[in-house]
Formats: C-alpha cells, sequence, structure tokens
C-alpha cells in the first residue's frame, strides 16, 4: 500500500476535525492527539503529520501552540465575542432553556407568565416610614409584588391584623421584627420572608464613616435609632448625621460629603435637586435586597404563578 503524503493525512484530519464538530463529538478548543500519535495511526513519519498540521492551521482549522499541540478551532469563533456580560449571561439562559425543551423564542412569553400570571400580594412590616417605602417600593419595582405598608405596631395593636396583612399572600419584614412577623404568620396562616440587605451596601457606608461624615436623608425620625442600630457593629457613629426632608436644613450638607437620600426622600426632593437627586454627594444604591433574599423573594412569585397556570387561571 502507497505511503500516505501530507495532503493526504491534512485531508484525513480536516475531515475528522469537521464531521466531529457537526455531530459534536468534538468541540472548538480540544486538543488533538500528538504528532507522534497521529504519525503512528496513519503510518507516516511526523514530520508529514506536522506539515498537514501546518496547512490545516493556515486554513483556520487548527491552532498550533509552541510546546503544547495542535487545538481545534470553534467554527465560529467571533460568534460571541464582544457581547457585554448582560448579554453572555442571556445567551446561556435560553441555551438553557432550549436544552429544558423550551424553545428560545417562547422564553420572554414563558417568563412573563410566571411573573406576571397573578397579582402577588405582600404586606411590608416595619417600625418607619423609611424603611417600609424601601421594602414596599423595591418588592414592587423589581420583583412585581402589589406592596402595602403595615407598621408593626399596628400588627401588635389588636388581636386582628390590619386588612394588608390578612389579605396578602406574603408578609415581608426585616429579621428586626421577625419574631412578631412570624408569629403573625403562624396564626394567619401565611408565609413570610425575612430581608437582608446586600452586603457592599451596609459596607460602603460603614467605609465612609471611617473616612468623615456620612449623611443621611429620611422622611421618619424613628429611622435614624434603626440606622445606628443596623451600623453600630460596622463603623464608629460619630459621623453619622440624619436630616429629615422638609423639616432640616439639607443646604447644611457639605458639597463633598456622602449623602445617601432614601427612597421614600426622594420624591420630596425631586423639584429642587433633579437628577442630581440630593444635597452633597447624593448615593442611590440601585436596589438594597441581597441575592439571596431576591432568589427567595423570586421563588415565592414564580411559585404561586406557576400554581395559577397549572389551574388554569389567566
Amino acid at each position: 500500500m502507497a505511503r500516505m503524503g501530507r495532503d493526504a493525512v491534512g485531508n484525513a484530519l480536516r475531515d475528522r476535525i469537521v464531521a466531529g464538530l457537526h455531530v459534536g463529538r468534538m468541540s472548538g478548543g480540544e486538543r488533538l492527539p500528538s504528532t507522534r500519535a497521529l504519525a503512528a495511526e496513519f503510518g507516516v513519519n511526523e514530520r508529514v503529520v506536522l506539515a498537514a498540521l501546518r496547512t490545516l492551521a493556515d486554513e483556520g482549522f487548527v491552532e498550533l501552540r509552541p510546546r503544547s499541540g495542535a487545538y481545534v478551532v470553534p467554527p465560529h469563533p467571533a460568534a460571541g465575542a464582544g457581547l457585554p456580560d448582560l448579554g453572555a449571561w442571556l445567551v446561556t439562559t435560553l441555551v438553557q432553556a432550549r436544552a429544558r425543551g423550551l424553545p428560545p423564542r417562547e422564553l420572554p412569553e414563558y417568563a412573563r407568565r410566571c411573573l406576571e400570571t397573578r397579582r402577588v400580594r405582600a404586606a411590608c412590616v416595619e417600625c418607619n416610614g423609611d424603611q417600609l417605602h424601601l421594602l414596599c417600593s423595591e418588592l414592587a419595582d423589581d420583583h412585581g409584588f402589589v406592596a402595602e405598608s403595615t407598621e408593626v405596631k399596628e400588627l401588635r395593636a389588636s388581636a386582628e391584623p390590619p386588612l394588608a396583612v390578612r389579605r396578602a399572600d406574603v408578609l415581608v419584614t426585616t429579621l428586626f421584627h421577625a419574631a412578631q412577623v412570624q408569629a403573625a404568620a403562624k396564626r394567619l396562616g401565611k408565609p413570610w420572608i425575612a430581608v437582608a440587605l446586600r452586603p457592599e451596601v451596609m459596607e460602603g457606608v460603614a467605609r465612609a464613616l471611617h473616612e468623615g461624615p456620612v449623611y443621611y436623608v429620611a422622611t421618619d425620625p424613628r429611622f435614624e435609632p434603626k440606622l445606628r442600630r443596623m451600623l453600630a457593629p460596622l463603623a464608629p457613629l460619630d459621623g453619622l448625621r440624619v436630616l429629615l426632608a422638609g423639616r432640616d436644613d439639607l443646604d447644611a450638607i457639605p458639597a463633598d460629603a456622602a449623602t445617601y437620600v432614601m427612597s421614600s426622600a426622594r420624591a420630596k426632593l425631586a423639584a429642587r435637586y433633579g437628577a442630581r437627586g440630593g444635597p452633597g454627594r447624593p448615593i442611590h444604591p440601585p436596589r438594597s435586597f441581597s441575592d439571596d433574599t431576591a432568589r427567595e423573594l423570586l421563588t415565592f412569585i414564580v411559585r404561586a404563578n406557576m400554581a395559577s397556570l397549572a389551574a388554569g387561571l389567566s
């Protein structure tokens, strides 16, 4: 039998790569057998294999890496290039949906039905207006809950809980009031969730307190003692200043001072500060709930919507 030449070896390897990629038995970045192994397989000198591999490299089928070997080049290496992180995540999600039998084009509608088939009500329970506003606004804006406020003192005031609590699908609070809310939830046979903040939110405040005064603009005088309880384990509080919109002189805040404007105060300040959002150097964390809290909330709302879908509701 005639010995194979460079072209014959190259054709055989090219067919192997093309067929392997096509049927999914080979993937981009996969290392080919060594030159010695291929030479033994084809019964040729290693120089013939190396010449064939160089030809395939020129054609874009393989990449030759010094002292490492030959690697299969993906058939469309630039397909995912240039995507931002969010775009890359979306592509991954669409591929995962496809693997579960859901065509990528149907994913948006499926997600919408899992989030919007029914109105899921949450009763937010806290001791001050600023935290209540934060809880309700993030539940509504980020997760789609119909959120209503209830002060914790109202929960304790009478044997019958407030209307917002009675008609809620879930009670939402912070760990500061978990015992009271858990007791009410148990009495009513309702689930409850304790919200935790993203660690970087309060860590950012703590770092700023180590560097100089930090200002908060709020609306409820009860917010300040609660804030001090939250920050006490993290930083010295001598530089913490809490001002109330509509009561205190916000012009007293230095122009370069780190200033956290609570969501409850932003509407009151909008006409005066516009897009800037507040006095000093305003800081507006885009969202406050931790990833674990968001997962728990989304699990609840998806489960409720899927139950409605299964029951044939719309």
